[in-house]
């Protein structure tokens, strides 16, 4: 989505079949970058950014962040600090300041499991 066209008028989060996009203040720097509902490290057999719905981000910054459906939510009517974003392991939920997208120190690589397969031995 270019920033700089979108208007928050909400057409691709109706529009998107899989239910990955959602419109957040752009003044926010704290941001979930998974959308899946699935729960468990299977989950990142399939995606990069999935959360594992570990819980680490609610448990370290509770006033700013919930656990619902398996995923973490942000209320962005407070203030964000980055407590949220580092012990989370799989990078799920991530820091965004100056075009700079950054993962919390826990964050591992994530190979996903299609990408094991088809890699070359």
């Amino acid at each position: 989505v270019d920033e700089e066209l979108c208007t928050a008028c909400g057409d691709c989060v109706d529009a998107c079949p899989k239910d990955l996009f959602s419109i957040h203040p752009t003044s926010s720097k704290l941001w979930v970058a998974c959308a899946s509902h699935e729960a468990g490290d299977e989950i990142l057999e399939d995606c990069e950014v999935a959360c594992t719905a570990c819980g680490r981000c609610a448990a370290d910054a509770p006033s700013i962040v919930t656990m619902r459906g398996n995923l973490p939510v942000v209320d962005y009517q407070r203030r964000a600090d980055r407590a949220a974003i580092e012990r989370c392991p799989t990078g799920a939920i991530v820091w965004l300041e100056g075009g700079t997208l950054r993962k919390g120190a826990a964050a591992a690589k994530v190979i996903r499991q299609s990408a094991r397969a088809s890699a070359p031995t």
